[in-house]
């Protein structure tokens, strides 16, 4: 028999619902924000903490997927937004509102500096977090956010064709015969939603899809501050290839990453690649420099400034590079090289690193190579050598097997994937080399890599000089 909230009864969980938790490599916590109880999922763990806003009508355990395949990256705490799963309903779902409660699950749990990560509508809260400044961050994650605004096309999430799934799962329909409101989902994935929709409620669901549709997205999006990466679906009716452009020309700033097959639902539609892409993207985020620092916050229009506790910055135009570094090939190369690792990143591939993408270039070309003999002629030590191939391997792109000579030799092949995905990578590298030498006359671009090549030879074998 159901167990309806006091209180709610407009919503209510099953015993089938509730014996999800006990599945989850994950603890219920709980926070208080004006009298509001506030649930999360705790997955635990020593790295920085990740706090994951779910999008609409998607309570916190609909997200198990994507959480557990992180906890050797990062601690996720997923939050149960306010009138969805086990978290109280609530009056106000402006975005202010809603940053809040974020906000207070930061405090409440002691999260030192998270990762925010937000889908859908929690995308555009995690924004909204983030431009409020009222907690220090490491950086933000948005994946397929409504980007517009009134006026804005309608979202494909829309009240009325959630209101069918509710009915559905509040009927009791085998989560099965779900399958034609979400065909590409797995078993398990359309089994959590019929259980845990019926949590979700219908004021909350109205109320913030409202939010969306109304409240001005486009100042919010272009004053998040750096570092910041839009996920978007390749096939998603949200975040068009259109909007996307667009997204980028507003906030330079800011890396947008495409998940192929993947609609507005990208974790559910296309799983693994979605996982990849946010993978590397929590990987970049972590690992370049300012994600772990506070840095000064732009705001968007209407949200009220702080007093900063920041050093001022020097005007703009008094301080020049100066000539020693100008002159400097050193500090020129890495300037180079930043541009460069940018601009592959936004036109070629946002998941395949450098490194990575030498080592399928050059097991393409020689299959069967052993993994020492890759490492060499890639200019990689073995440490490095050997991460880039087990990761290779997990993204199904690359195949190790054992020399029948030797067992402790890897032979390295590309699988069909990797075919694929080298393939698209060399078109698209192709002709952001043909942008990137635009500056040269066409008689002199062939000269460039030779250049380039024979200025890295000299300077690998001074590196080896005593």
């Amino acid at each position: 028999m159901p167990a309806r909230p006091p209180r709610h009864p407009s919503r209510f969980l099953t015993q089938a619902a509730l014996a999800d938790l006990a599945d989850l490599p994950a603890s219920s916590r709980w926070v208080r924000r004006d009298g509001l109880r506030l649930h999360v999922l705790d997955y635990g763990g020593e790295g920085v903490p990740l706090l994951v806003l779910p999008g609409l009508a998607s309570p916190a355990v609909t997200l198990d997927g994507v959480a557990r395949e992180l906890t050797d990256l990062v601690r996720p705490v997923v939050l149960d937004p306010r009138g969805h799963g086990l978290s109280d309903d609530g009056a106000d779902h402006s975005p202010d509102a809603l940053a809040a409660d974020a906000e207070a699950v930061v405090n409440g749990l002691g999260l030192p500096e998270p990762l925010l990560l937000g889908h859908g509508l929690g995308a555009r809260i995690a924004a909204a977090t983030a431009v409020r400044a009222r907690v220090p961050l490491r950086g933000t994650l948005l994946v397929d956010p409504p980007l517009g605004g009134p006026g804005a096309a309608r979202s494909p999430a829309a009240p009325a064709s959630l209101d069918e799934e509710v009915r559905r799962a509040r009927e009791g329909a085998d989560p099965h015969g779900a399958a034609d409101l979400w065909p590409r989902w797995s078993r398990r994935d359309r089994e959590l939603r019929a259980r845990w929709l019926p949590s979700c409620g219908e004021e909350a669901v109205a109320a913030a899809h409202c939010a969306v549709t109304e409240e001005g997205f486009p100042s919010w999006w272009r004053a998040v501050p750096a570092p910041v990466t839009l996920v978007y679906g390749a096939e998603s009716p949200v975040v068009t290839a259109l909007k996307a452009a667009e997204a980028a020309t507003a906030h330079p700033g800011a890396r947008l990453v495409r998940v192929p097959d993947a609609g507005h639902m990208v974790f559910w539609d296309a799983p693994r690649p979605a996982l990849r892409v946010l993978r590397a993207a929590l990987t970049r985020t972590l690992t370049e420099p300012g994600g772990g620092r506070a840095l000064p916050r732009p705001r968007a229009a209407g949200v009220p400034a702080e007093p900063s506790t920041a050093p001022p910055a020097a005007p703009t135009g008094e301080v020049e590079v100066p000539e020693e570094l100008t002159a400097a090939p050193g500090y020129l190369a890495r300037r180079l090289y930043q541009a460069y690792l940018a601009a592959w990143l936004r036109h070629v591939d946002g998941t395949l690193t450098g490194p990575q993408f030498a080592v399928l270039q050059i097991t393409g070309a020689y299959p069967g190579t052993d993994q020492k003999t890759v490492a060499g002629v890639a200019a990689l030590d073995t440490s490095t050598m050997a991460d880039v191939a087990r990761r290779l391997e997990a993204r199904g792109l690359l195949a190790r097997a054992p020399s029948p000579s030797d067992a402790r030799r890897k032979l390295l092949r590309l699988t069909e994937e990797g075919h694929a995905a080298l393939d698209d990578a060399n078109r698209r590298a192709r002709a952001l080399d043909e942008r990137l030498l635009q500056a040269f006359p066409a008689s002199q671009r062939g000269e460039v890599p030779q250049r380039l090549s024979s200025l890295a030879e000299r300077w690998e074998r001074l590196s080896g000089e005593c």
